[in-house]
């Protein structure tokens, strides 16, 4: 019985997050086209790759949602290559909002900067939880379930994000339903939402990538 209890622990501590690693680093080679559930290591390194502004202002937020995202991933940071974590920065104007969306390989947990948010997430039962948090506040978002932040105040607010996957992935409902290429057939959406063709149309042009 106990081996078959540490042998449970092991696979639910793998399933957790990204892979573990199997060196020191494996400096991400953001040049070469070539993966394999990650990127492959960089020979050469320097202190550089494990370094980065990205987060450290405020991103523009005058955009449809009143939100940016800002991400300090392997992309950004490529000596996160195999480490399993990651962070953004989250910025919202009053009454931005950060849309309904997902996170198929990582958990978060956001940490209030700034300002004043309404969050949430929704289970699997179709259960909301949902909190009103204030600065200095931290609020975990269990991995791949649909969750959502926004700013009700008057005044701009911001967080940090921490994720336990080197490249999180962001799937938002909205874009992903109605500004999919190729698009989604409006029966399927009118279907699903009991609506009719004019208000599929009218939300597909809305969420349109802009030419």
């Amino acid at each position: 019985m106990a081996v078959v209890a540490m042998l449970a622990i092991s696979l639910d501590k793998a399933s957790a997050g990204d892979p573990d690693m199997l060196q020191d680093v494996c400096v991400a080679d953001l040049t070469n086209s070539l993966t394999v559930n990650g990127y492959l290591c960089k020979k050469n390194f320097s202190e550089i790759d494990f370094s980065s502004m990205a987060i450290a202002k405020a991103g523009a937020t005058n955009n449809t949602f009143g939100s940016l995202v800002t991400g300090a991933n392997v992309m950004k940071v490529p000596g996160l290559n195999t480490l399993g974590v990651s962070m953004a920065r989250i910025d919202y104007a009053p009454g931005g909002i950060n849309p309904p969306h997902t996170h198929p390989r990582a958990t978060e947990m956001i940490f209030v900067l700034e300002g004043e948010l309404d969050v949430g997430f929704i289970t699997t039962s179709n259960v909301l939880i949902t909190k009103h948090i204030v600065k200095g506040e931290v609020f975990a978002f269990p991995r791949g379930l649909v969750h959502f932040q926004q700013n009700n105040g008057d005044v701009p607010a911001a967080v940090v994000a921490g994720f336990n996957s080197q490249l999180p992935g962001t799937q938002s409902i909205a874009t992903t339903l109605f500004a999919s290429s190729p698009s989604v057939p409006d029966h399927v959406l009118t279907k699903t939402f009991q609506v009719g063709t004019k208000e599929i149309q009218k939300i597909k042009s809305r969420l349109a990538p802009k030419k």
